[in-house]
């Protein structure tokens, strides 16, 4: 009798042990569960946010991109490049400052952007505009540099095949290559453009120093 009554209470523990084991991994899952819930919601947060920053510093990326093409790039004579020289090196300095701050904003996304998918599709659509927008943003600064280095170059050439004494402009140092975030080897906003540039304005002003000489 007191071997049944034995085993019976071993039975009891046996089982409430095994419930209490059932209880403590079901907690553990809902606990991890809703860490994990926490934790996606906090990552959607820091994308909805910083989109809305993004925006803002491509905007201001692109005005000032908008102020060098229609005081660099346009009608461009080596006398104004010359004239110039300090003016458009603070455009510069600024286009960078710029692009220095978009990648700031991409810094706080890439990790949650990057080969993540989010339950919620808005979030994953701005993740994307994101993505594509840092790399044009980025391929479209190194292609401006370097279609203003191309002048740069262009004009010290002319400088030596003239014998000028004039002293040679110095180009923009760039230190970051063409940008292919999602790998498919388009390079968005990779274009360099071919400005035009003559002597005529730097020969009318030498033939003017000339005549005012003679004179």
């Amino acid at each position: 009798m007191e071997v049944k009554h034995h085993n019976k209470h071993l039975g009891i523990m046996i089982f409430i042990g095994f419930l209490l084991i059932i209880i403590g991994i079901i907690s553990y899952i809902i606990i991890n569960y809703n860490n994990d819930q926490a934790e996606v919601r906090k990552r959607m947060d820091v994308v909805v946010d910083t989109y809305k920053t993004f925006r803002s510093d491509v905007d201001a990326f692109n005005t000032i991109r908008d102020n060098i093409y229609t005081e660099v790039m346009q009608d461009m004579y080596y006398q104004t490049l010359k004239d110039n020289d300090t003016r458009f090196k603070e455009l510069y300095n600024s286009y960078k400052d710029s692009l220095e701050k978009v990648d700031e904003d991409y810094k706080k996304i890439e990790d949650k952007c990057i080969n993540v998918l989010h339950p919620k599709a808005d979030v994953n659509n701005k993740c994307e505009a994101m993505v594509v927008g840092y790399e044009e943003v980025v391929n479209t600064y190194i292609s401006d540099v370097n279609s203003y280095n191309n002048l740069i170059k262009s004009y010290n050439k002319w400088l030596e095949t003239n014998n000028s004494s004039d002293p040679k402009l110095e180009e923009i140092e760039i230190d970051r290559d063409y940008l292919d975030v999602n790998g498919d080897r388009e390079y968005a906003g990779r274009k360099e453009i071919e400005t035009e540039i003559t002597d005529e304005t730097m020969k009318s002003n030498e033939n003017g120093e000339e005549s005012s000489e003679e004179s």
